[in-house]
């Protein structure tokens, strides 16, 4: 089943977006009284008739709705993460993570990063091709890059379950601190790693430190096993 994307499904009869349309139209060739999917990234899918074939501007009417509710599984991790500067391994680490599962994600700046900048209309693309891909009806948030004192800061620790993924020498398992009642916000840092000193701000935070394993991971590998691992804990 392909899956189109609007992100505002309120109306009977609306248009799909240029770049939809055309994907829709032209590559696709689907035709006026064509039947497609499109989903909303709020837990809609709509099942629609093309009324007009246009291929920059299709134009669309429901015929039924559905909403899904969350999974709850694949909506309780939170993602707080150093972005590297080589952004094409973020872009990468964020299609997979979104295809696995997850709820929100969040951009840090750290002493060691070396990236403060990041393109939220290109992350927001990749997310809405992420869920397309993998059959999901909720769109994951995704934050602007924050400093890693204001987000530590602003953080309601007490709301997650909180783990930081860092290059110890004890090994800690993730599945030994999980809390299946909780959310779990997990923070991996640059390939610097944290300093001792963000090490010591967020353990008095309460968070968890855990291990990733014997090997040293890269930080879009670490954030993709992680997602992994969870996923698979709240199943």
């Amino acid at each position: 089943m392909q899956l189109f994307f609007h992100a505002n499904l309120n109306d009977k009869f609306f248009e799909l977006p240029e770049d939809e349309s055309k994907h829709c139209i032209r590559v696709l060739r689907k035709k006026t009284n064509d039947q497609i999917t499109i989903i909303d990234g709020k837990g809609n899918k709509a099942l629609c008739k093309i009324i007009d074939d246009n291929a920059k501007k299709c134009k669309l009417e429901i015929i039924e709705i559905v909403h899904f509710e969350y999974n709850n599984h694949k909506q309780n991790i939170h993602l707080v993460v150093a972005p590297t500067k080589n952004f094409d391994r973020m872009d990468w680490m964020i299609e997979k993570c979104t295809e696995i599962g997850i709820s929100e994600i969040t951009f840090i700046e750290t002493e060691n990063s070396e990236r403060n900048k990041i393109n939220i209309e290109r992350c927001e693309k990749i997310l809405i091709q992420a869920i397309k891909q993998s059959k999901q009806y909720w769109l994951p948030k995704i934050n602007n890059i924050i400093s890693y004192n204001g987000f530590v800061d602003n953080l309601k620790a007490e709301d997650y379950n909180c783990l930081l993924a860092w290059c110890m020498e004890e090994k800690t398992s993730i599945n030994s601190v999980f809390d299946e009642n909780k959310p779990t916000l997990v923070m991996i840092g640059p390939e610097g790693d944290f300093t001792e000193n963000e090490v010591n701000i967020v353990l008095q935070k309460n968070f968890k430190p855990v291990s990733l394993g014997n090997n040293i991971l890269r930080t879009e590998t670490a954030a993709i096993y992680t997602c992994s691992v969870l996923n698979y804990l709240y199943s």
